[in-house]
Order: C-alpha cells, then structure tokens, then sequence
C-alpha cells in the first residue's frame, strides 16, 4: 500500500562508479570487516546492502546481517549502533524482495517483522538523535510504510508525522501518509469524517509532488510524477474545495473550565482520544470519544427471545469507559504536583532509595494495569466475534490468534482479506509472551515485565531524578523490579496508546467483516440504538 522505495544503506548518491559489478559482488560478500574500524565495516556492510539489492542477491543481504551481529559485538558509538539497525532492516527488505513475499497478502511476513523490529529499535537507539536529518526521516519513513502494510495504520500516521517534523518537506513520508490516510479514511463509517481523511490525503501528495518536495533517492522524477497522479485521482473523486470550506476541525470548544480544557488539551496533542480525527491533528473537533461499533447483523436463531441489543455493544462500552477512566487517572497523576489529602498519616518508611509513593503514583500504576488488561479483554471480543472457539481461561492478546497450545496461526486468519484486524494482530507482536516470545517491539520484555510485577510481585518506583545519584541501579532481592517514576509514566503513556489504536481497529474490523456479510436483496430489520444521556452516568447516591 504504501510507495516502497527507500534510502540506500550508503547514503542518497548512487551514481559515484563505485557500486560493484556483478563479477565483483561475490567478492565484496566474502571480505571480512575484523580489522576495519568502525566506520569502514559499515560503509562495506551498507555497499554490500545496496549491491545485493541492485541484484536481488540474497547471499549477500544474509553476509550483510552476520556482519552486523559480529559488529554489535563492539562496544560501538550510540550513532553507529542505531545505524547498524537501520542497515539491518535494509538487509531483510532484500531478503524479503528475493523471496517474492513482497505484496502479499499472508498474515504472517517473518521478514517484514524483522524489519519493523530494526526500524523500532534504530528510532528508540540512543544514537538516533545524533544521525543527519534525511537518515532519522528514512528511519521512521521506512518504519511507518512498513506498519501500515501490515494494517497498522493508526501508528504508520504517527510516525509519518514523526519523520514530518524533522523535516517538514520529505516527500516519501508526505506522499505516503497521504495515501495512508486514503485506506484509512475508507475504512470509517461517516461520510464526513471519509471526506476529510480523502482531503488530508490530497494535501500530503500534493505537496510531495511539489517542487519544494525533499527526496532522498534517485527517482525523485518519476516518484514526483507518481505523487502528482494519485493526487488528481484524490481530487477526481470529490469536491475537495467544498470538503476543505465544510470540515470545521477547530469548531467546538475543549470544555466549560480550565481544567477540563487543559485535560483535553492533553489527550488531543497526544491523540489519545477514540476518534480517527485525532489521528491528523490536535483538532478541537477530534476531542470527543466517538468511537462506536458498526451495526452488527445477528439471526433470530442466535438469541432466542431476546428483545436486547447483542450484548458485543454493552462489552464495547464497557471498555470504552474503562480506557477514558483510566486515561484521566493518568492525566491526573501526570499533573497533581500536590500532596493529596489522602496520603495524608499514612505511615510509610523512608527506605533510603527515593521510593516514590502516592495517590498520583498509583493512578499511574493503575492506567498501565487497565491499559494492558484492555488488550486481553478485546483478544476476548475477537474470540467471541469471529467464533474461535478457544478456552477462555487461557485467552490473551498475544494468543488468541493462534492454534491452541501451539505458535502458528489459526487457518481461518491466513487468508482472511481484513486489513484492520490483520494490523490488530500486528500490534499484539508488539508484545512478549512467555510462549510466544517472537515480538517486533523492542521494549515488549519490559512492558511484560512491569505489567506482572504491577500484577503480581512488586514494582518498586523511584523518583527519576536521583536515580544516577544512587550510585547502583536499586534492587528488591528478586521480590519485583526496580524502575524510575520516569520510564513509568512512558511507558503507561505508550500503553494508552496501544490500547487506543486496539480499539479502534477492532471497530474498523468488525466493520470489514459486517459488509462482507452483505447479500444483495436479502431482507434485514433494524433495531435503533440511542446514546447514554451523561446526566445518567452520576453514581446513584441511594
């Protein structure tokens, strides 16, 4: 889906006569970086890259990633280190292009995932923030076209606009995100928010086919003219100046106080509300939680007698309001910089290494736990939904798409056209599992780590700013783990998200799987569903 050309290992010119020809590639294989310094071994890794990839030669692209694992043996410089991943991961694109696997449609792309893997863990390297400019928007340009593919689009949108702030004009991650958005956009059900998905999409390949458009490859000619075509097509397709003069993205205010605007104000630059609008901008018109699920089709024979609406709806509130609950607890932990009356005479020790204890703490600790726990109930939902029939004990979002006590995937998934829920299944490989331990996320062992601590053992927390003054990393003698109010607090925000793009994707899932449904003349009731009053959400004081 995505315009798949990408930046060379070695750098944005091709034409220097130094590209080996095919007589020489065998040659620059066999050749050994043990006495090369650092920067030589991955200038001759990335030629190796890029001649193996003018050849779609797969003997070289597997040197290539054996010499950087003999590379990442050195005690290399943080900037060498994340461009070491970033070259790994262009290694797997030639393994993947060799392989054929490139285009189709399977759920499972091993390749893909250890490219999505080194991409994550080049844009989260220490080094990353000390590469050029072009480098880091290749890096997360590389990284979001990849996602996107899979059908993770929500975080493809994300880390396009990464890229886009670093350098505003990069063409491959405007052109891309402007065709992402186009998929994206005809996935949801209101026609206003399609049409402002298809605009946005517009504005993206317009201006990567601009002559301000900043390339990073050879085919700057031909990548423009592709540009310029999808955006007439866009432009074909709908009215968008009278879409442009109708959208009103900043219409409705963020609240009737200071502090419900500064806490939607919050969620809105974070784009921690359920509402795909919030996925192109801090727009004020996104911060409302719109998110609902389509209508769902059911038999009479399904649940005789009943007059209710399919109990999935309730199910979906329910962790709807979970996830709006506990991302006010993080606000509201993130911000309290008082001591709250509650922690008042509650008679704790000092233990001498900054332990960080309070009712701003815990609401932290709390939306981390609710987060997480959102993806094993929606791995519950898409077991119920799509009838696997597993044990429902065993159930988690990791497993639930697998064969029951084995580590491949269920047959009824392989081929199974949703892009939405096959992007759901891509996100839970962001997770570790202690049977399913593959993963493209380089922090899944910790989120794993914190979340069974905070479950079940001990998660000692302890102020961020004194941490390198302890000396010794703190230890609780195996009773838990140790960790700073700091990395806490990011990772319950990135729990908040993956929650987020999860719910999401399921109600664009069981979207696609509804309209499959569809039988041309087929006679179909309707039942109507109204909305929740607030003023019926008050807890009933009697």
């Amino acid at each position: 889906m995505e315009f798949a050309v990408r930046g060379r290992s070695r750098g944005l010119d091709n034409s220097d006569g130094n590209s080996p020809m095919s007589g020489d590639l065998e040659k620059l294989r066999e050749r050994s970086i043990t006495k090369s310094d650092d920067d030589a071994a991955l200038a001759h890794i990335g030629l190796l890259i890029d001649a193996s990839q003018d050849a779609v030669y797969g003997r070289g692209a597997d040197r290539a990633i054996y010499l950087l694992d003999e590379l990442a043996k050195r005690d290399l410089e943080p900037r060498h280190g994340a461009l070491a991943e970033y070259f790994r991961a262009n290694a797997w694109s030639v393994k993947e292009r060799v392989s054929g696997e490139r285009g189709s449609w399977a759920w499972e792309h091993p390749k893909r995932a250890q490219q999505i893997l080194a991409l994550s863990r080049a844009a989260v390297h220490a080094g990353f923030v000390q590469l050029d400019p072009i480098r880091r928007c290749q890096i997360l340009t590389n990284r979001a076209n990849q996602l996107d593919t899979m059908g993770r689009f929500i975080d493809a949108v994300e880390g396009w606009d990464h890229a886009l702030l670093i350098i505003p004009k990069f063409a491959m991650a405007l052109g891309n995100r402007g065709l992402g958005l186009k998929h994206y956009g005809r996935l949801l059900g209101e026609n206003r928010q399609r049409a402002i998905f298809l605009l946005h999409g517009h504005s993206g390949l317009a201006a990567a086919s601009s002559p301000e458009a900043i390339f990073d490859s050879d085919y700057a000619e031909a990548l423009t003219q592709q540009f310029a075509d999808a955006a007439a097509s866009f432009a074909q397709a709908a009215d968008l100046d009278r879409i442009r003069a109708q959208q009103n993205l900043d219409g409705p205010g963020l609240g009737r106080n200071k502090a419900e605007r500064a806490y939607r104000r919050w969620c809105l630059d974070r784009r921690l509300f359920l509402n795909p609008l919030n996925d192109l901008g801090p727009y004020s018109t996104a911060a409302t939680d719109d998110l609902v699920l389509p209508p769902i089709r059911e038999s009479f024979s399904d649940r005789p007698g009943s007059a209710s609406p399919p109990p999935i709806f309730g199910f979906f509130n329910q962790m709807k309001q979970e996830y709006a609950s506990a991302r006010f607890m993080l606000f509201e932990g993130l911000q309290d910089t008082r001591t709250h009356f509650s922690d008042r005479h509650v008679r704790l020790f000092d233990t001498l290494d900054y332990p960080m204890h309070s009712l701003a703490t815990e609401r932290i600790r709390t939306a981390f736990r609710i987060a997480y726990s959102l993806l094993d109930k929606i791995a519950f939902l898409v077991d119920h939904h799509w009838k696997l029939g597993k044990i429902p004990d065993r159930i988690n979002f990791k497993n639930v798409w697998m064969v029951e006590g084995k580590s491949h995937l269920l047959d009824q998934f392989k081929a199974c056209e949703n892009w939405p829920l096959r992007g759901l299944y891509w996100l839970s490989k962001e997770l570790f599992d202690d049977d399913l331990k593959q993963t493209t996320g380089p922090d899944a062992r910790e989120l794993h780590g914190i979340r069974n601590a905070l479950e079940h053992k001990y998660l000692q927390v302890h102020e961020g700013w004194a941490w390198d003054l302890m000396g010794t990393t703190p230890t609780s003698d195996g009773l838990g783990l140790s960790i700073t109010s700091d990395l806490l607090e990011a990772k319950a925000i990135r729990m908040m998200k993956m929650a987020r793009s999860a719910l999401i994707q399921l109600a664009l899932a069981i979207g696609v799987q509804q309209r499959s449904m569809d039988v041309p003349g087929q006679l179909v009731g309707t039942m109507s569903l109204f909305g929740l009053d607030d003023r019926r959400k008050r807890r009933d004081p009697l």
